[in-house]
């Protein structure tokens, strides 16, 4: 067993831990987030930047630039009043490019989260997953995982709808809903419940540790929106698909060193609160001082 104290933690305490982890395994975490997103986006690339180039070459948004200026001073042309005409095959090409685009980044963002999920906790209970072996632990997993994804989804938009209050109490009774899927073995309304169970109690150190990733989350992305406006400030060659390949090979940079962040501080938090309600240290104290196997999360009863 590692040398991880299990103990309450403040909000504060899981941010801590939370970069411990990510310092100590970062490579790691790192490659479990790259090997989905970086092929993603270089089928994007494949896709997007061809119909980019299609719809609005770099000469024609020169052109129409200057058209505008000359109608500003008073000599403009008829032609500056339309913009760059796409045919009907280019539109429907983009729009099923943007369509499939979207559903393989959510089953990346899903296949990431799972396979970080199970690294995180192994790291954080003393053992050594590797890259494989955590994307062929959850893979059985993914349906259930983006099914209760979907579900919670509808919750909480619901609970939005219903003058936002009800919406920020269901993020927090089921912001654990995919830890408990993927580390108890549980099915969607089992991983619903469950969540909803460990949240009693909670539901303020729940948006507290929410909050606080999502801020990190915003700043790193902000920083990566930055360097991209730099980089494209010097490179030589300005068009719309350099523009393209840069702002997203920097938005996914950006994904890659954030996603390991928000993970950990959820798992941690899962933890957290096992080991407030059910006494999980003393658990895991019993396990490293006897027999040595290594906990059933299933076994865990629900109210």
């Amino acid at each position: 067993m590692a040398e991880t104290q299990f103990e309450p933690m403040s909000v504060g305490g899981i941010l801590d831990q939370t970069f411990k982890l990510y310092r100590k395994h970062f490579l790691r975490f790192l490659a479990i987030v790259a090997i989905v997103q970086v092929p993603l986006l270089l089928i994007a690339m494949a896709v997007v930047a061809p119909l980019a180039a299609t719809s609005v070459p770099a000469s024609e948004q020169v052109r129409f630039e200057s058209s505008a200026e000359s109608e500003d001073l008073g000599g403009g042309s008829e032609e500056s009043d339309t913009g760059p005409e796409v045919s009907p095959g280019v539109a429907v090409a983009m729009m099923v490019g943007v369509l499939v685009g979207v559903l393989l980044m959510l089953l990346g963002m899903t296949l990431c989260n799972a396979a970080l999920i199970k690294s995180i906790s192994e790291s954080y209970l003393g053992n050594d997953v590797s890259v494989g072996e955590a994307y062929r632990f959850i893979l059985p997993k993914v349906w259930p995982i983006i099914v209760a994804q979907i579900l919670v989804s509808l919750f909480v938009g619901c609970g939005i709808l219903l003058l936002i209050v009800p919406g920020i109490i269901f993020i927090a009774w089921y912001a654990l809903t995919t830890q408990v899927i993927v580390i108890e073995d549980r099915g969607v309304m089992g991983g619903v419940k469950r969540s909803k169970e460990l949240s009693k109690g909670n539901r303020g150190k729940i948006l507290g540790v929410i909050v606080s990733v999502g801020l990190l989350t915003i700043i790193i992305k902000y920083a990566g929106g930055i360097l991209a406006m730099l980089i494209l400030a010097v490179l030589p060659i300005k068009s719309s698909v350099v523009e393209l390949i840069v702002t997203q090979g920097i938005d996914i940079v950006a994904n890659v060193l954030a996603a390991p962040i928000s993970a950990a501080a959820m798992i941690l938090l899962y933890y957290d609160l096992r080991i407030r309600k059910e006494g999980f240290d003393l658990e895991m104290l019993a396990q490293s001082m006897g027999a040595g196997a290594q906990p059933s999360y299933a076994d865990v009863p629900t109210e």
